[in-house]
């Protein structure tokens, strides 16, 4: 292993470095002291499901075959990665999980940055993207996720309501289209199933992570939303269920993937613009959409249709015994 001229580790059913030789020591460009006794997950991109593969060898699987990078300084280099479980039966003394890595060259135009590409936009998408998405396509996607019904409602931030008013009338184009895009970008990176984040959160992050600056307005809409939204999320008003969870997923991918996911997910963007004639570059509003699809539920349609939502009016409590405007004294 100390020989070999692939990246090689041994580590912790935890995922603890206790060994690497020459070659994984420049993967990470670390020396071996400064690297033992810290997690492997600490120097890849995707670290939580790196960190969550290396877990899972301890309930019964014996090895497993990933795609992931090295983060290190400003850079990532491709690589794929496989884990071997070793138990003290075999090994004489401990557990362990003992790690092979082989790196991608990702040089402008290189074969493996394309492959990398297809592996964060997979060709065989069930969504086509010069289609629109129809009721009828809900359930296909569930089964491709693996995931419930009341998971995917979740997921989408629609209500169970929703999505069986949908499936009436399974050749009608989905009418949120904030769920669109998030459909779509579900269709693209299946392993996505965060929650609960607000755009403002997304703006944050886009700034730090990604060098990225967007007001309100130009956030709205790459949400799918309209510009009033983006003014309503500026003063503190919370977006609707469809775009946190589609903004959700988008901070997974600013904080957990690498650079080129945002860009996969602005090629879903374009491709929608494009499906609604909206000039993607100069237009940035989907004011000029000719969709005439019209929404049919209230609670969960595309923020594109709803204006800032004032808080509701209490009743003003009127005291007993106070004469109102008929002139006879309420007992």
């Amino acid at each position: 292993m100390q020989q070999g001229d692939q990246p090689a580790f041994e580590v912790s059913p935890q995922g603890v470095i206790w060994y690497l030789n020459q070659a994984a020591s420049e993967a990470l460009r670390l020396n071996p002291q400064q690297a033992v006794n810290t997690r492997l997950s600490n120097y890849v991109v995707d670290g939580l499901m790196t960190q969550r593969r290396l877990e899972a060898l301890n309930q019964g699987s014996q090895s497993e075959t990933w795609r992931d990078a090295w983060r290190r300084d400003q850079e990532t280099i491709s690589c794929e990665i496989t884990a071997f479980f070793i138990p003290a039966s075999v090994a004489g003394e401990r557990h362990r999980i003992i790690v092979l890595a082989k790196n991608y060259d990702l040089s402008p135009g290189g074969e493996d940055a394309v492959d990398g590409l297809k592996e964060i936009q997979p060709s065989k998408a069930l969504l086509r993207s010069d289609k629109p998405v129809l009721a009828g396509d809900l359930e296909r996607l569930r089964e491709k996720l693996q995931i419930s019904t009341n998971r995917l409602c979740e997921l989408l931030g629609i209500s169970m309501v929703s999505w069986y008013t949908w499936r009436k009338t399974p050749q009608t184009p989905i009418s949120s289209r904030s769920v669109v895009l998030h459909l779509r970008l579900l269709d693209a990176m299946p392993e996505l199933a965060q929650l609960g984040a607000q755009p403002a959160d997304l703006q944050e992050a886009l700034r730090a992570h990604l060098g990225i600056s967007l007001t309100f307005s130009d956030l709205a809409f790459w949400m799918g939303a309209d510009r009033r939204s983006g003014y309503a999320w500026g003063r503190g008003y919370p977006a609707s269920d469809p775009v946190r969870a589609l903004t959700a997923s988008l901070l997974y991918i600013v904080l957990n993937k690498p650079r080129e996911a945002w860009w996969c997910y602005q090629t879903l963007l374009e491709q929608q613009a494009e499906l609604e004639k909206v000039n993607f570059a100069s237009t940035r509003s989907w004011a000029t959409s000719r969709s005439d699809v019209q929404p049919s539920d209230d609670r969960n349609r595309s923020d594109t249709n709803v204006g800032v939502t004032s808080p509701a009016k209490r009743p003003r409590p009127r005291a007993l015994g106070t004469v109102p405007r008929s002139g006879k004294r309420r007992s």
